[in-house]
């Protein structure tokens, strides 16, 4: 019984063992096989450029999933007399490769840097270079305070703490200087109270620790940005005040801002906020030694219209003007930031306000024939009629240019004239800034517009910046401008 009894066990094992492992009939003893092993990928960083003659770029191609750790072989995409060279001519993977373009190079040239893996020769990466010229003096800006379409979940400070967000940022930023740009300027939504709807690219008012910490670790991050052809960033603030902190809401003698402050709360909040936005970046210098903030602008598009009519009450902006501004100079000084306010210029840069030669200014004489200086005069005149401090170095407006027929270079031409005319007889230098102009969506439009910027910074060096602004309406009303950008548009040809 128990010999039968251990043969019955053993039938039935090897019938279990056979059914879970497959026996006769087809059945296989074998794995599956393994999965092929990922393809091989080449990718170059940059993948674009920007180059200008006497510079050089580095290049870094980078093979993924190459057990031979091969490298890449580099190639340029037209003969070198033409188009440059690069050495070494083969790379390991993740290891820098210098571009070098030729002493001159046509303008309409986009020179492609190929990678060819060594393993797989059919797995190819590539980076465009984009050839520009240089000015010196002449920077061109982005006014940069969110890294999407949507303004309200893709600004930044008010979130920078969050390491998703500030690698974009930090991602975006490199970009936008291997393309040419050599300054950023961030506006500085300060707008944030306690019924205030919850969004990304708002500060409070007053500012809050973290948001100072953020901002501190945004100066930072542009600090330590290098292009690929070596060149560095230099940061400028705007600040816009909305809602709560919107000065022109209410009355100086009553309340002001959505949440009905008094005047000397209002004033406290902004002192508050303005130090705070100065303690976090007055120590941040870039590796070379230079502070990485060049400009803290006091109020962006600045509207001054105490100075539009004879003497009366003081209106919103002007108390706002007198009661802050001389703080908030005597704060940025000592730091070696500049303080200053940009002028709204209004219409000063459409077509028909600008070649408008009849002009007659019923109150100031020396702006007949000269009505594209409408508000930055105005605005200029009201800071030395109140004895605040006047910014230094340059003035600061801005200049959307609309055209109905004439070039864009003709009506910049005219609107530079016009300042020249006008602002030195209060006392300011020939030298110009333009922080908000508009970035067009259609590339030819925007070449040309782009165009007329760099051309009047070659003809004289009173041009030494501009920066385009990119959301909201940074092509023109409805028309939002998001990352990437064609920074090279406003640099001039090789």
């Amino acid at each position: 019984m128990r010999a039968r009894r251990i043969r019955a066990i053993v039938s039935f094992l090897a019938t279990v063992g056979c059914s879970l492992a497959g026996c006769g009939g087809g059945g296989t003893n074998s794995r599956p096989p393994p999965p092929p092993p990922p393809a091989i990928a080449v990718s170059v960083t940059p993948g674009i450029a920007a180059v200008r003659p006497g510079a050089t770029i580095r290049l870094t191609g980078t093979v993924s999933h190459d057990a031979t750790n091969g490298g890449v072989s580099w190639a340029v995409s037209c003969p070198a007399a033409e188009c440059g060279s690069v050495a070494p001519a083969t790379t390991r993977s993740g290891t820098a490769t210098t571009y070098t373009p030729p002493a001159a190079i046509a303008g309409d040239i986009r020179v492609t840097i190929k990678a060819t893996s060594v393993a797989d020769k059919s797995k190819v990466g590539a980076a465009t270079l984009i050839p520009v010229g240089y000015i010196p003096g002449y920077e061109v800006s982005v006014d940069y305070h969110s890294f999407g379409a949507d303004i309200d979940q893709t600004g930044f400070i008010g979130v920078y703490d969050q390491p998703q967000v500030r690698q974009k940022v930090q991602t975006q930023l490199q970009a936008m200087a291997d393309r040419g740009a050599t300054s950023i300027q961030t506006a500085m939504w300060v707008e944030k109270g306690p019924d205030f709807p919850s969004t990304q690219v708002g500060i409070s008012f007053p500012m809050t620790d973290q948001e100072q910490a953020n901002l501190h670790a945004y100066a930072l991050d542009v600090a330590s940005v290098v292009s690929a052809s070596g060149q560095r960033l230099r940061l400028y603030i705007a600040l816009n005040w909305l809602f709560i902190a919107n000065f022109m809401i209410g009355s100086p003698t009553t309340t002001l801002g959505t949440d009905n402050l008094s005047p000397a709360d209002f004033t406290s909040r902004v002192q508050t906020t303005t130090d705070k936005i100065v303690a976090a970046v007055a120590d941040v210098t870039r590796p070379d030694g230079v502070k990485v903030v060049e400009t803290i602008f006091f109020v962006a598009e600045a509207t001054l219209p105490d100075a539009m009519t004879p003497p009366g009450p003081v209106t919103n902006s002007g108390w706002f003007m007198t009661s802050n501004y001389p703080h908030f100079v005597s704060v940025v000084t000592p730091t070696g930031i500049r303080p200053s306010v940009y002028f709204n210029g209004g219409d000063g840069c459409t077509q028909s306000t600008t070649l408008d030669n009849t002009y007659v200014d019923a109150l100031f004489p020396i702006l007949n024939g000269h009505r594209s200086m409408f508000f930055p005069y105005r605005g200029l005149k009201f800071m030395i009629d109140n004895g605040l401090p006047i910014p230094t170095g340059r003035v600061d407006f801005d200049c959307y240019l609309s055209s109905s027929g004439a070039s864009y270079d003709q009506l910049l031409q005219r609107v530079l004239d016009d300042a020249d005319a006008t602002l030195p007889s209060l006392g300011a230098p020939k030298f110009y800034n333009i922080p908000e102009t508009f970035y067009l969506l259609d590339p030819d439009q925007r070449f040309q517009y782009g165009q007329a910027f760099a051309n009047q910074a070659a003809q004289s060096s009173r041009l030494t910046r501009v920066s385009f602004w990119t959301w909201p309406d940074g092509g023109g009303p409805g028309q939002d401008a998001t990352y990437p950008f064609t920074i090279e548009d406003y640099l001039p040809l090789p």
